[in-house]
């Protein structure tokens, strides 16, 4: 109703409109610092018009909501670029502390320090005799060795430091999703359709900013005005008033999903960057410090060490000394070894499969395509072939071998006339007598029984053919003893002698494992616990063979995984030669020599006593080898039985110990398997990584067995020979020495292609991060000009909202004034 009332109506509206205008800009100007506080105005309008005889009339102002000045597209992005910067900051703090070990400063380099190693052997080689020049080896040895030990141990500490930091970034995680979902229960219960909850928005807000730098997620909002937070992947971490929770092992995020019942789903969802945040960042660099990566940081230090290693032993082991070995020689420890052996499902559904490349990982280690084909004689050699392969690629830790397979041309038959049949078998000649009339069984019977009563000797044993077990029905098989035997198969003469129609043939020459030559199994040796995966179920393990009912471990059936090891429940253990570091070098087809040697000087026997490693496969076995050698030996020189051998082989704490009888002495020459640098006797190193590379204690205790010198094709030992260490001072440029990971470099080149890459990693995320924050301030930029407070415009609209209360304060003074003018009229 028009009139003073309503003057004064819309005057009073307008005093407390403009006086709630002034409270929302003190609000802002309280909050100007406050982390993620976004600016709010009040939402003015105009009240209800009042009809009169002129027309509508206005009725003033009224504030109808507390806004908030709010981008959503802005604060995801904003989100988007605090995680990316959190990452790479992450990543960067962490590759500064990885980068200073690698620091190739002068003196204390690894590029300095391996100069000085191989001038020390090149002085060596000038002077042999001199112990100055042999303890200078051994010191220049020591520096590296402590330099390389000084690395691991830094980055171990890294490797700690950054473990404790994700444990303190997964706490708060799981404390930032719980106020998130408890606040979306309080946004949703404080709102109405009159305003927002602004103050516990900007709240969530600010937990979400700070979830983002420790995360990549994103988040949307529901009709409710809850949030749902997304993983990078999809997990769900907040969703209404339910939250999820993150865990980390094994350099891996885990989900967890809790249910009602208290049963818990974890989940693997990533590694490295790609996780976003902090978390992601230092994941990523985490990865290179942990051990069994070859590719990583560490793998590759402990590559360019275990090759350091192999390749001066490989050479060392070769030589002689300034003195024979006098005393007991104990060699490298052999760990125990569980060994896993499996048939390769032969069915043509199974053996045609080729199994893509990522479908198994080993120890978190992907495995490369494997290949199908077609069985053979029922047994699927080339799918078991191209197995071992891929798996031995994988470098996970996990050693695969073939057992080494053959067979007679043709099925046996009935014996036309006798005689002997005479083969020499891996150097060891067997007799076969067949008489006219014989039967073809009767013949193969006889067969067997020949070569399996030498096969200790051989280690090679005879079945007969089945058509489903390698070979047609009748025929010979030859196959090495033991599962996981990839020797060759060496028959160097055959002959059938006056014998006619048994069409018993076998081709000379030596067959080794290979696409059609092998038992169609795998045989995995590992001396330590491994995880196979092959998938969510166990149709890639049956393919190989890796399911029930041979392998009662498996406690949970068809979940496509397994673990074995040595402390597995029934598992096979033995201390086997795979169980030695470089076990992947050793070739049980090669020999040895040993040279015995009298106190004086003098040979004991005017030959070497060669040592063939054919059919050894557990450590025993090669004790066994020595001394039945020793023994032969003796015997073919007339030395009587109670008085050889001259060097005694045996075991203790899983080691080689070779012992001289009395008066005796004792070199090494012509190693063509190299058992000698496997097992760890006659090396200069100790050791396979970074980590337990050290000086061979037979040296340190004993200069003279340094070995400078090689015995020569007589047996003779010069003082003043330097051929052993001029070829062990070339290895420094050698340019074909394979490392573990499949590269194939120098020492040198390969330790500075390392160093390389850790400094152009950590440029790269420098430069990144850098560019990084340009763009993080120009986002954060743009959110402020929509959202920040700014006290200029503050203060200008606290004057403005002080003239308009003034205003609005004189037209109620001015109604007043009216109406009391009109009572006046009246009295």
């Amino acid at each position: 109703m028009a009139g003073i009332s309503h003057v004064l109506s819309i005057a009073k509206e307008a005093l407390l409109t403009h006086q709630l205008s002034i409270q929302v800009a003190s609000h802002n100007i309280a909050n100007v610092d406050t982390p993620g506080y976004t600016r709010q105005s009040l939402q003015l309008e105009s009240n209800t018009a009042t009809p009169i005889s002129a027309g509508m009339l206005g009725g003033g102002v009224k504030g109808t909501t507390i806004l908030r000045n709010y981008d959503q597209f802005m604060v995801q992005r904003l989100a988007k670029q605090e995680s990316t910067l959190g990452n790479l900051q992450a990543q960067q703090e962490s590759m500064r502390l990885v980068e200073t070990v690698f620091n190739e400063a002068p003196g204390m380099a690894i590029n300095d320090l391996m100069n000085k190693f191989w001038s020390s052997w090149q002085d060596l080689a000038d002077n042999p005799e001199i112990s100055a020049t042999r303890q200078a080896v051994v010191q220049s040895s020591e520096l590296i060795i402590d330099q390389l030990h000084s690395m691991t141990t830094e980055m171990a500490q890294t490797k700690f430091d950054i473990g404790v930091s994700l444990d303190t970034a997964i706490g708060d995680v799981n404390s930032i999703v719980n106020q998130i979902a408890n606040l979306n229960v309080q946004i949703s219960g404080a709102e109405s359709a009159a305003g927002q909850a602004n103050d516990m928005r900007d709240k969530r807000d600010t937990l979400i900013n700070e979830l983002s730098t420790l995360l990549d997620i994103s988040f949307f909002e529901d009709k409710n005005g809850a949030y749902t937070v997304l993983m990078a992947d999809g997990h769900t971490l907040v969703e209404s008033n339910e939250s999820w929770q993150v865990d980390w092992e094994n350099n891996e995020l885990i989900w967890v999903n809790k249910d009602a019942d208290g049963g818990e789903t974890r989940r693997a969802i990533g590694d490295g960057a790609e996780l976003g945040g902090k978390i992601g960042g230092w994941l990523e660099v985490r990865g290179n410090l942990i051990e069994g990566d070859p590719n990583n940081f560490l793998g590759r230090l402990d590559a360019f060490a275990n090759a350091l290693i192999r390749e001066v032993n490989q050479q060392h082991s070769q030589g002689a000394g300034l003195t024979m070995f006098g005393d007991t020689l104990t060699g490298a420890q052999v760990s125990n070894v569980a060994i896993l052996t499996s048939t390769v499902d032969p069915a043509a559904d199974a053996a045609n499969v080729t199994i893509p490349a990522g479908t198994i990982t080993i120890n978190n280690r992907p495995v490369g395509e494997i290949l199908g084909g077609n069985a053979v004689n029922g047994l699927a050699m080339t799918k078991a072939y191209n197995s071992v392969n891929a798996i031995n690629a994988a470098e996970a830790g996990v050693e695969a071998r073939l057992t080494t397979l053959t067979s007679s041309s043709a099925a046996t038959a009935a014996a036309t006339a006798g005689g002997t049949i005479s083969m020499t078998l891996n150097g060891v000649g067997i007799s076969v007598a067949v008489a006219a009339g014989d039967s073809a069984a009767a013949v193969n019977a006889n067969f067997l029984a020949a070569v399996n009563a030498v096969k200790d000797q051989t280690g090679v044993s005879a079945v007969i053919g089945t058509g489903s077990n390698g070979a047609p029905a009748d025929t010979l098989i030859l196959q090495n003893t033991e599962n996981g035997d990839s020797a060759t198969i060496d028959i160097t003469a055959f002959d059938i002698g006056t014998t006619a129609g048994t069409n018993i043939n076998f081709s000379i020459g030596t067959q080794s494992a290979d696409a059609t030559h092998n038992t169609g199994e795998i045989t995995l040796f590992s001396t330590s616990t491994f995880t196979l995966n092959a998938g969510a179920n166990d149709y890639t393990l049956a393919q190989l063979g890796l399911t029930d009912p041979a392998f009662t471990f498996d406690t949970q059936k068809d979940d496509g995984s397994i673990t074995y090891g040595p402390l597995s429940t029934n598992a096979t253990v033995d201390t086997l030669l795979s169980g030695y570091d470089y076990f992947d070098e050793l070739d049980t087809s090669g020999s040895f020599d040993i040279w015995v040697y009298n106190d004086d000087g003098s040979l004991a026997i005017p030959q070497p006593v060669t040592v063939s490693l054919k059919g050894t496969y557990a450590l025993n076995d090669v004790a066994n080898a020595i001394n039945a050698a020793m023994t032969n030996a003796g015997a073919a020189s007339g030395v009587p039985p109670a008085q050889s051998p001259w060097v005694n082989a045996s075991i203790s704490d899983n080691s080689l110990r070779l012992t001289p009888s009395s008066g005796r002495q004792f070199a090494f020459a012509n190693d063509t398997s190299n058992f000698l640098q496997v097992a760890g006797l006659n090396t200069f190193f100790s050791g396979s990584d970074a980590a337990t590379i050290g000086v061979n204690s037979a040296i340190t205790g004993n200069l003279n067995n340094l070995a400078a010198a090689t015995v020569g094709p007589q047996g003779q030992i010069f003082r003043g020979d330097n051929t052993n260490s001029l070829k062990i001072t070339s290895i420094q440029n050698a340019e074909y020495i394979s490392f573990t990971g499949g590269a194939v470099n120098t020492l040198d080149g390969f330790y500075n292609t390392l160093v390389g890459q850790v400094a152009n990693t950590t440029r790269t995320i420098s430069q990144s991060y850098d560019s990084t924050i340009l763009v993080n301030n120009q986002v954060t930029a743009m959110r402020d000009s929509v959202s920040g407070v700014s006290l200029d415009e503050e203060m200008a609209n606290l004057v403005k909202y002080q003239h308009a209360y003034t205003a609005a304060a004189r037209l109620i003074t001015m109604s007043d004034e009216m109406l009391q003018t009109l009572l006046d009229s009246v009295r």
